[in-house]
């Protein structure tokens, strides 16, 4: 397992500063609810438990930098700004708004899209982790701009009618809309945008083996929690009507969510920056991520069988409610096991896996461009084609040409009875240990 130096003094220094602004949003949002400005932005638990998710994200800033990837580490640094911000443009709307202060207007359009970005960043934090260079893919760059015209949109076209001291947001009638139709493609436009990253890492996870697939698997997780937020907000809508639950009480488990989320994320982020995941951690971030999505399934059924439109008599509803929930869950426990044992277990396509000490492209074969031993290295840790062309952020094509450059560089001919990658992995492993004896 590769081991995380301690960051430097500069580095050290953001998540006390992260604690430092997070304590001063808690302390305004608290002192105003204490003056008597209720609702959910105030709420003590959603504010806490975003802060203290800053702080985390703070912290694994930190530690991905120490670890060599300033992308990923970057990226955390920007969901902790995020979050610190949506908490103090919420001290500022409510305060705005509370003593007619001009500003109300745009604070209060600031902070209905502030919850936004946080969801991309999230997403990017923990994709970056198993890449290299400083080269973006493309589904970063197209979730970006999907997530920037998301926000505008909804800041533009979206208005609460009075989100602090009348019905917080989960509540329909609360929101105006102008250019229904326009608002409607936009948000398409961002859950869209936020299912490619997870889509395009789990299809990668699951076709490579070894390292490379648990690494991968553990930043898909990671990317998930983005989506599954993006499910409870509208289960909130759900739960609003048809299912009657009070309005605050739901957005403030809407902040916990987003908060949770991100501290997730975050660490999933660090995790797969690793290099060697513990099979352990990767069967808690796997089953973590399926009882979530499970929990959300029940808690939508549940509602809407709960509905007063039902009707159903207590017995029938405690009977439902419990058969649902046996279904689901039990069927989320087995098959995230299922997964993590295939994520960590899957063939290897070398043996002794213990033995690819160095990321890419740190122990060149001889005869190699620096490029075709980047491809090589990574697929010594067990990488597919997608598992390489996620890692080195090029496309599959540009994989097939390394390998196919690489077979005949190394003199390996395709013949019945014998894998190519299989033998290109054992002279990457041969040369590490060489490398490895000889010293620096």
């Amino acid at each position: 397992m590769t081991v995380i130096a301690r960051p430097p003094f500069a580095g050290r220094l953001l998540p006390l500063a992260a604690g430092g602004a997070g304590a001063a949003a808690v302390a305004a949002l608290l002192g105003l609810r204490l003056a008597g400005h209720g609702g959910f932005p105030t709420d003590p638990v959603g504010v806490l438990a975003l802060a203290t998710a800053a702080t985390g994200a703070a912290v694994a800033a930190t530690r991905l930098t120490a670890a060599g990837n300033r992308r990923s580490g970057t990226l955390a640094a920007w969901l902790c700004v995020a979050l610190l911000t949506y908490l103090g443009v919420a001290a500022w709307a409510v305060w705005a708004v509370a003593t007619g202060n001009p500003t109300a207007a745009l604070a209060v359009a600031i902070w209905s899209s502030a919850w936004i970005p946080p969801l991309a960043l999230m997403q990017l934090a923990a994709s970056a982790a198993i890449r290299t260079g400083e080269r973006a893919p493309w589904t970063h760059r197209v979730l970006a701009w999907a997530i920037i015209a998301v926000t505008l949109a909804n800041s533009l076209l979206t208005t609460p009618s009075d989100p602090f001291t009348g019905l917080p947001t989960i509540a329909p009638e609360s929101w105006r809309t102008a250019l229904e139709p326009l608002g409607g493609l936009a948000t398409l436009l961002g859950v869209l945008a936020l299912l490619l990253i997870p889509i395009s890492l789990w299809r990668a996870a699951l076709g490579s083996a070894g390292a490379a697939r648990a690494r991968i698997g553990v930043a898909a997780a990671g990317t998930t929690g983005a989506p599954l937020t993006v499910c409870f907000c509208l289960l909130l809508a759900i739960a609003r009507d048809p299912g009657a639950v009070e309005p605050s009480l739901g957005s403030a488990a809407f902040l916990v969510t987003l908060a949770g989320a991100s501290a997730f994320s975050a660490a999933c982020a660090v995790l797969a920056a690793r290099g060697g995941v513990e099979p352990r951690h990767v069967e808690i971030v796997v089953r973590g991520t399926g009882l979530v999505a499970a929990s959300l399934v029940v808690i939508g059924v549940g509602t809407l069988i709960a509905s007063p439109g039902v009707r159903l008599g207590a017995t029938a509803l405690a009977l439902s409610v419990a058969a649902v929930t046996l279904v689901v869950v039990g069927g989320a426990w087995a098959g995230t096991g299922r997964l993590a044992r295939v994520l960590t277990s899957g063939e290897r396509p070398v043996p002794d896996e213990e033995e690819v000490p160095a990321p890419p492209g740190a122990m060149p074969v001889p005869g190699l461009t620096p490029r075709e031993a980047e491809v090589l290295a990574v697929l010594a840790e067990g990488a597919s084609n997608a598992g390489i062309a996620a890692q080195l952020v090029v496309s599959e094509r540009t994989v097939d040409a390394h390998l196919r450059a690489i077979f005949i560089k190394l003199d390996l001919k395709q013949e019945a009875g014998t894998n190519r990658r299989v033998q290109a992995a054992r002279i990457w492993l041969d040369n590490a240990a060489a490398n490895r004896r000889q010293g620096p």
